[in-house]
């Protein structure tokens, strides 16, 4: 009798998750909504009755996806199939929401570099050199009309966008990072007023302003400081894993620095209308971001939140 249930309901998922693998390969508006929504069906089902059924629900949505789209479509259902698997397990244990962020992020970074591998070794299909060719292009097209209207481009502008080209080459790695926290947040958040709405467990975020990072943190950072200052070979390995780590250590001391500001704002009781206002206020002027990675750092090192209280 469970095996038969589990057989059904295995059945209705599926056919929920090739409807929304329907509307993201053929719809246009629509296709990106229903991205975030391809990982639903296997949280739930994982939630329900486990990880090893999810992972058969995986096999058999990878069957009738290839059946229904193309080999180049099955990254995407693996990619949001394992990362509701894991978001699935992670709920049903009822972990913090910031540690479910945390693994999932991970697993959809370990697709993305995997995927893009794939399609660079396999498919001769490299998206990043296609992208940055089209910029290339677009950039020269651009130079060629001011030519042809009587005006010289500055040289400046053009040294500023080689070096723009360069930097992007760079940080590849991070943007990758940003691009699976982008999905793995956009996949829960979709996810969870859905949830609801079956009674399943999924708990609360924990309070913004309750965030702190490990400290060990502040020892990779002063090292990837330190390492800097030495003179590196631009493009080599070495060069690009220093410059990556630095930028999302400082994104993280960033959500550091943001978190201890909204802890004061409420030990001071300020009005909420404020603290957004002060949040988006910050981002329009880049120099106040490195103060608050600059207060996130003395916070996470001095402890500054129990001095407050």
């Amino acid at each position: 009798m469970k095996n038969t249930y589990v057989l059904t309901e295995a059945a209705i998922q599926l056919a929920i998750f090739i409807v929304l693998f329907l509307i993201f390969l053929y719809v246009p508006f629509l296709s990106v909504v229903a991205l975030f929504f391809l990982s639903l069906p296997f949280i739930v089902f994982t939630m329900r009755h486990g990880y090893a059924p999810g992972f058969m629900l995986l096999a058999v949505a990878l069957i009738v996806s290839s059946l229904i789209g193309s080999l180049l479509s099955l990254p995407v259902v693996l990619m949001f199939g394992t990362s509701g698997i894991v978001i699935g397990i992670m709920f049903a244990k009822k972990k913090n929401r910031y540690l479910i962020l945390t693994v999932a992020t991970l697993v959809f970074l370990v697709n993305i570099v995997l995927d893009y591998i794939i399609s660079v070794k396999f498919f001769n299909l490299d998206i990043i050199s296609q992208t940055l060719s089209m910029l290339k292009e677009s950039f020269h097209a651009s130079m060629q009309i001011m030519k042809g209207m009587g005006q010289e481009p500055p040289k400046e502008m053009q040294d500023r966008f080689q070096q723009m080209l360069e930097f992007v080459q760079y940080i590849i790695p991070s943007v990758f990072v940003l691009s699976a926290l982008a999905a793995a947040y956009l996949t829960i958040m979709a996810s969870i007023p859905i949830l609801k709405r079956l009674n399943m467990p999924i708990g609360t975020w924990p309070p913004f302003r309750h965030i702190m990072l490990p400290k060990p943190l502040l020892w990779y950072y002063l090292i990837i400081l330190l390492a800097t200052f030495f003179p590196l070979e631009k493009g080599s390995f070495v060069f690009i894993a220093i410059i990556n780590l630095y930028y999302v250590l400082q994104l993280l001391f960033l959500i550091q620095g943001f978190s201890f500001l909204y802890y004061v704002a409420e030990q001071k009781k300020m009005a909420r209308s404020i603290v957004v206002v002060g949040t988006l206020f910050c981002f329009f002027l880049p120099f106040l971001l490195y103060v608050i990675v600059i207060l996130g750092i003395i916070d996470l090192g001095f402890e500054l939140r129990k001095r407050i209280r």
